[in-house]
């Protein structure tokens, strides 16, 4: 496999690819005072060709990126210094957005990431496909998921512990089960594998969406996108709750019943 435009150059083989791109970082400058130099477009590594790894070979999911950058989402890629266990090493890391309400005055630290784990092209990717196929099918709801949220005549009361919240504390919950309704939606035999091959991803290389026009019309529904928000509309029962009450919810189904 010829892996095409990887930091503007091809290469055959993966570990040539990273390589090459473990040369590049190795040519940054970075200071000691902030310990990370941000990408721009005149360093070694341009912004626009990490934008471009993303589009191309990124592995990574919504899930993945909202929840390394505690859901602020990625602002800029930089190269960073990290210390393990008393050895120093440079990698790519990124910064993320300044939340609301944050003050300008506070530093944002740099996230390290591990660019075989990410990108295809340097390694196997961590994310397999149905990981991002659910990524994807939780995108499509987010219209029916704040439409729930804004109808509500109080969104910030939680439905477990009946307390307020300020409104970045609330989580939308499904009653049932989002795996599940997805469970069901893929009973019909041959849909899993129709919406896998209904995806694509974004310009901004990250989001991964369904489909609107279906690529078989003829054997499945003609918008797989409006199928999938159809079915779920019709399935889902939602409720608000703080996140410490869906954290224990969450955490409640992992541990197996003693009496089960």
């Amino acid at each position: 496999m010829i892996y095409k435009n990887v930091l503007g150059k091809d290469f055959k083989k993966k570990d040539e690819a990273y390589k090459y791109f473990r040369e590049k970082i190795n040519e940054f400058t970075v200071p000691y005072s902030t310990n990370y130099t941000v990408i721009t477009e005149e360093t070694p590594i341009k912004q626009s060709e990490i934008k471009q790894l993303s589009k191309d070979y990124g592995s990574y999911t919504q899930e993945w990126e909202t929840r390394k950058s505690h859901a602020a989402g990625i602002d800029q890629w930089c190269v960073m210094r990290n210390f393990v266990k008393k050895t120093e090493s440079i990698s790519l890391g990124f910064l993320r957005n300044r939340k609301e309400g944050e003050s300008r005055l506070g530093a944002i630290l740099p996230e390290a990431v591990t660019a075989k784990k990410i990108f295809k092209c340097f390694g196997k990717g961590e994310f397999n496909p149905k990981e991002i196929l659910n990524g994807a099918l939780r995108n499509e709801i987010n219209d029916q998921i704040e439409d729930f949220r804004r109808k509500l005549k109080d969104p910030n009361i939680c439905a477990c512990c009946g307390k307020r919240f300020f409104p970045q504390e609330m989580v939308v919950d499904h009653i049932f089960e989002f795996k599940d309704i997805v469970k069901e939606f893929f009973k019909i035999e041959g849909w899993e594998e129709f919406m896998m091959n209904s995806l694509y991803k974004e310009a901004d290389g990250v989001l991964y969406r369904i489909q609107e026009v279906s690529y078989d019309d003829e054997f499945y529904p003609d918008s797989p996108r409006q199928e999938w928000q159809e079915f779920h509309k019709k399935r889902a029962t939602l409720q608000m709750l703080c996140k410490g009450c869906h954290g224990m919810k969450t955490y409640a189904k992992r541990i197996p019943s003693k009496y089960e």
